[in-house]
Formats: C-alpha cells, sequence, structure tokens
C-alpha cells in the first residue's frame, strides 16, 4: 500500500515509521525547511534556541519504550526531574530533551524515510480507491491519506479540495481549540543563572529556558514564552508591540543582560482541548485520517501515540 503523510511533525514521521516498517510505501511531504513542526531549533552562528517545544515527559508505556530507545542511542537525555504544573498529583518525574536541540531528534525520525520539505499542498482529492495530492507543479497518488498539521488547518485543506465531512466528523474536530504563544529568543551576555536551567513564571511571560544548561547552545541563549492569555491579546500585533514587554520581564529573572533578541510567533501553539482517541478517519471515498497531538492528549507524546493510531488505522485497512 502507498501512502502519503502531510507534515514532518512528531505525529507525521511517527505515523511514516511505523507504517514503513510493516512494509508499506510511504511519502511525507512538508512546506517548511526542515523536519519537526514544534519540535524546532534555530541556528544563528553558534547561537542555539529550541523555540519551540521545550521539553518532554513520559507516561504511556509504549512511549517510555520508544524514549528509552532513543536515549540508549544519544539522541535524548534527562534535562531535569520535576513536578508537573497542570497535574501536580503525578509527583516529580524526568523532563527529557534531545540535548543538540530537538530537531535533531527530528531528523533523525527522518532519516531513511521520504520527506520531500519545502513542498506545499494544495489540494487533496478522493475517489474510489485512492487519494490525489496536488503539490502545484506535480500531483501524487496514494491509497491514503494522513493528515498532521493543526485541525483548523487541516480542516481548510479538506474544505478547498471539496472533500464532504459528515457532520458528526465536524462535530467531533469542531471540539479542539488551539492556544497561541509568543516567543522571543534571546541572547545573553553571559551566563543566564537559571536554577536547574529553566524558570516557569505567571503574568506575559510563563516560561523561561536556558539553551546552553539543555547542552542545545555553546552561546548563551535563552528562549522566553508567553502565557496563552498574553498571547492571545497580542498575537496579531507586531513583534515591537509585544516583545518588549516578554524580553523586560524575563531580564528581572536572569543573571546577564540580553544584548540581541528574535521574535516568533507560534498560531497553534498547543490545544486548549483534546479528544483522547488516538486518530481520526474521515468518511470520504478514500482513506483520510487525521492525527496530531490534539487526539492523544497533546504534548510531544500525545503527538507520538496520535502518529502510531494513525498508522494503526491505515494499515488496518489493508
Amino acid at each position: 500500500m502507498t501512502v502519503i503523510v502531510l507534515g514532518s511533525g512528531m505525529s507525521g514521521l511517527t505515523a511514516a515509521g511505523e507504517l514503513t516498517r510493516l512494509g508499506h510505501e510511504v511519502v511525507v511531504l512538508d512546506k517548511g525547511r526542515s523536519p519537526g513542526g514544534r519540535m524546532a531549533t534555530r541556528a544563528v552562528g553558534d547561537r542555539r534556541f529550541d523555540h519551540g517545544a521545550q521539553h518532554f515527559s513520559v507516561r504511556s508505556e509504549a512511549f517510555r519504550d520508544r524514549v528509552a530507545t532513543w536515549a540508549d542511542e544519544g539522541w535524548v537525555s534527562v534535562w531535569y526531574q520535576g513536578q508537573s504544573v497542570t497535574q501536580p498529583d503525578r509527583g516529580v518525574e524526568p523532563r527529557y530533551v534531545a540535548p543538540t536541540g530537538m530537531s535533531s531528534l527530528m531528523a533523525h525520525l527522518a532519516d531513511g524515510l521520504d520527506v520531500r520539505q519545502s513542498t506545499t499542498v494544495r489540494a487533496v482529492t478522493t475517489e474510489a480507491g485512492g487519494v490525489t495530492v496536488d503539490i502545484g507543479d506535480a500531483t501524487l497518488t496514494a491509497d491514503a491519506v494522513i493528515v498532521t498539521a493543526p485541525i483548523p488547518q487541516s480542516i481548510a485543506l479538506l474544505s478547498r479540495s471539496g472533500v464532504a465531512m459528515s457532520d458528526d466528523d465536524r462535530a467531533t474536530l469542531g471540539q479542539i481549540r488551539y492556544e497561541p504563544s509568543l516567543t522571543v529568543m534571546a541572547t545573553l551576555d553571559g551566563p543566564a543563572g537559571l536554577a536547574d536551567g529553566h524558570r516557569a513564571l505567571g503574568g506575559p511571560v510563563a516560561w523561561i529556558a536556558d539553551n546552553r544548561h539543555k547542552g542545545v547552545s555553546t552561546e548563551s541563549t535563552v528562549t522566553i514564552q508567553s502565557s496563552a492569555d498574553y498571547a492571545t491579546r497580542h498575537f496579531d500585533s507586531p513583534p515591537d508591540a509585544w516583545s518588549p514587554e516578554l524580553i523586560e520581564t524575563a531580564q528581572r529573572h536572569l543573571a546577564s543582560p540580553i544584548i540581541d533578541t528574535i521574535p516568533h510567533r507560534w498560531r497553534y501553539a498547543q490545544p486548549a482541548q483534546v479528544l483522547d482517541i488516538g486518530a481520526v478517519q474521515i468518511d470520504a471515498d478514500a482513506p483520510i485520517v487525521l492525527a496530531g497531538e490534539a487526539f492523544a492528549g497533546a504534548k510531544v507524546e500525545g503527538a507520538f501515540l496520535s502518529g502510531l493510531a494513525a498508522a494503526e488505522i491505515v494499515a488496518s485497512g489493508t
């Protein structure tokens, strides 16, 4: 069976890897320049920044086994031990990172797969027995497609492609909402001085992470991430309307002056509501499966589990 996966983030690459392991032919398409999605690392000379997902924890047996393999191979390591802010009953648990940047783990997952970056999908059309994906200068055909973009983008793609969704599908997908985030990548003139390499705050800044403490950067850099509420209020404003407040707030908690900054927006930083159903197959003429962390408990682990679920749905249709 031939499968096209849209998106080279954690869900997409997990699904592609699992289907490849099962013997299927898989092509991954993504509009970005490199794999990763929100598992993103920015390099500016010797300065490096994880500017999307900062770390991840483990709950499920399937993800624990995979993380153990990654750790044995040197792709991930424990950054610190901490208690969940949102679920304190889980107690203290390890927080994992990719020591050379989150995007390095994603590049590892993409290795050996047919991943085509800088590719924009214009439309997905179905007919009995197959799917056609229009990428502008060419079309690709497959037996099934897995779509891993944030749900609003997935719905928009299917709508402009003329893929009819049932009322049940629309009701299910309509439950999912996302929170945005505003990010500042900051270079410091010396050590950050953050205990355990991070600081969780309230107000406009939710989180500061020391990239040198994580091992990501040889230079002193931090990633400043806003609260969802602050990002919602300021998302459509230009960076000079919101980045100074984030910088000023973060500076009060840093041991060295901030000397350079790069702003970044994440419109779909994380789902505010999730559906713990793994993945969803759209009621269409040919298999279209939607996947992503919004279907499996959010976070990096949710994206991984949703990718496995999507692969299982597609493979079980053979």
